[in-house]
């Protein structure tokens, strides 16, 4: 639909924080990097590859100027070294039902273990959301169904700020405890630097703020299991990529399980161990499958949209084909919508992904050229 407004005499600019679809829908990207609230810096145009891996890296070549001091580089389900996973708690939930209305949810039964990170995927009214309150209590299933009294802290995917006072009040009052341990600083507290507004009122908090003291207040509570809805809403790309490495860490450290809703899919990726994929008819009937491996559930989420992912070979985030592209044909044909490296896909998806690039510079080329002209006296 956003394409369709192009015209050979009209530009669509685009502001988006989920880095796969802006890698899809851009013809060419600009990188703005700076101070919040304080300034800003919009680079000339790149080709989308090469854009969106400089905002990752933190790191203009052309200027020779570094405005991040790390780079944003992760593979997909990575788990890093330090980290001593336990599994040797397991839990489960029943096969369940809910009618909301005219809202039909079938839920298949699945297992899980500490450590672990299982994230929901399906398209918007297919009753994740519902999934996570019956997990937490919130919601009882249907008929003599039971889901197993577990301690839960949640993360709702709406956010109302009742609280009268002070981010640090807040914390004090609620969750005291993690709030001053200084593992709990280190693995989240600081990475999503709420000391930028910790003296703020609550009430008057951005969206994104307080998407981040939500985090907090869900992940400083004790539990046994976390429910995070909707994580990256409101947050700007970098902030998504930092959540997701806090959520991740501090699951690990605190040997744990989570269960996250999310739709920006390079961040669903990076966090799941495993995946619940939510199928049917969105709003009326719907059916939760059993928790999978991430790339056969990922497959089976994708297969349903018709979408083929690749993985960059710089910066290991995932891709979108553009459609009918012929890497986009193959892994259609052999089933594998969404790709990684094993099997000796490296050389392939290196091969594929430069012919697609090569394509970008071209298009690129053909942008500058109007810009020129454009600035051009008498254009």
């Amino acid at each position: 639909m956003i394409r369709s407004l192009l015209r050979p005499d009209c530009y669509v600019i685009v502001v988006e924080h989920d880095l796969s679809i802006l890698d899809y829908l851009s013809d060419y990207v600009c990188v703005l990097y700076g101070k919040p609230a304080v300034y800003g810096v919009v680079t000339a145009p790149f080709s989308v590859r090469e854009g969106i891996n400089i905002f990752l890296d933190g790191h203009v070549p052309t200027e020779n100027l570094r405005f991040r001091d790390e780079s944003l580089q992760f593979r997909v389900g990575e788990v890093g070294e330090e980290f001593l996973i336990d599994k040797s708690r397991g839990f489960g939930y029943p096969k369940m039902s809910k009618t909301l209305g005219t809202f039909q949810l079938d839920i298949e039964p699945g297992a899980f273990t500490d450590s672990e990170i299982l994230v929901m995927m399906g398209e918007n009214g297919t009753g994740k959301t519902t999934f996570c309150k019956m997990l937490a209590g919130a919601e009882k299933p249907d008929g003599d169904q039971k889901v197993p009294e577990m301690h839960i802290s949640m993360k709702p995917q709406k956010i109302t700020p009742k609280f009268q006072g002070t981010v640090r009040q807040l914390f004090f009052k609620k969750i005291k405890a993690a709030f001053i341990s200084p593992q709990f600083q280190t693995d989240v507290y600081r990475p999503l630097k709420i000391d930028d507004f910790i003296d703020q009122e609550v009430q008057n908090l951005s969206g994104g703020e307080l998407q981040r003291v939500a985090i907090v207040l869900a992940l400083g509570m004790p539990a046994d299991i976390y429910v995070i809805d909707e994580p990256s809403a409101y947050l700007d790309s970098e902030q998504r990529i930092i959540a997701a490495r806090v959520i991740k860490r501090f699951i690990m450290h605190a040997k744990k399980t989570a269960f996250v809703v999310e739709h920006d899919f390079i961040m669903a990726t990076y966090l799941a161990d495993r995946v619940i994929v939510f199928d049917g008819q969105p709003s009326k009937k719907a059916h939760a499958n059993p928790p999978e491996a991430l790339v056969t559930g990922c497959n089976r989420f994708l297969k349903s949209l018709d979408v083929t992912f690749r993985r960059d070979p710089n910066t290991y985030r995932p891709r979108i084909n553009k459609q009918f592209s012929q890497l986009d044909a193959e892994q259609k044909a052999n089933g594998q919508h969404f790709f990684l490296e094993e099997d000796g896909a490296d050389e392939l998806l290196e091969e594929e992904g430069d012919e697609e690039d090569d394509d970008e510079e071209e298009i690129l080329t053909e942008k500058e050229s109007c810009i020129v002209r454009l600035r051009e006296p008498g254009a």
